[in-house]
């Protein structure tokens, strides 16, 4: 599946509906569907926030699809180059008064997937995530 997204906060709902379409043709469990959406929303929220500083309409795209017993997904977009990856991790150990505000959403995406890569492709920024559907015991 892969879905155009408008850099428009509001376009998030959409994506939920079509990303829980995905999961409920694919049999993937409503745990695994909850880790996926919550990666996308940190992710994608992250595109629509931060990658184009014009004020102006752009679109990124969100690919998804089964493999095996993985789902890949790939946000790409042509904002500014921006690797999250290459970011501090933040200190979850510190008192909540202590913390940096942010940086929360590609550790929870850390957290959530088997495997996580952001590559600057052309002019577009790509993360490819894994997610495994197998049930953690």
């Amino acid at each position: 599946m892969l879905l155009n997204v408008k850099n428009d906060i509001r376009e998030i709902d959409r994506v939920f509906t079509c990303i829980k379409e995905f999961c409920c043709a694919n049999g993937i469990s409503e745990k695994k569907c909850f880790d996926i959406l919550m990666i996308i929303d940190e992710l994608a929220t992250n595109i629509i926030s931060y990658a184009f500083d014009d004020g102006q309409e752009h679109t990124f795209t969100v690919m998804i699809e089964k493999e095996k017993d993985m789902v890949h997904v790939r946000l790409s977009d042509a904002g500014i180059p921006f690797d999250p990856l290459n970011r501090i991790e933040p200190d979850t150990d510190a008192s909540l008064e202590s913390r940096k505000v942010g940086g929360l959403g590609i550790f929870f995406a850390k957290q959530l997937s088997q495997f996580i890569s952001y590559e600057r492709v052309g002019n577009k920024n790509q993360l490819d995530i894994l997610v495994s559907l197998k049930e953690e015991e």
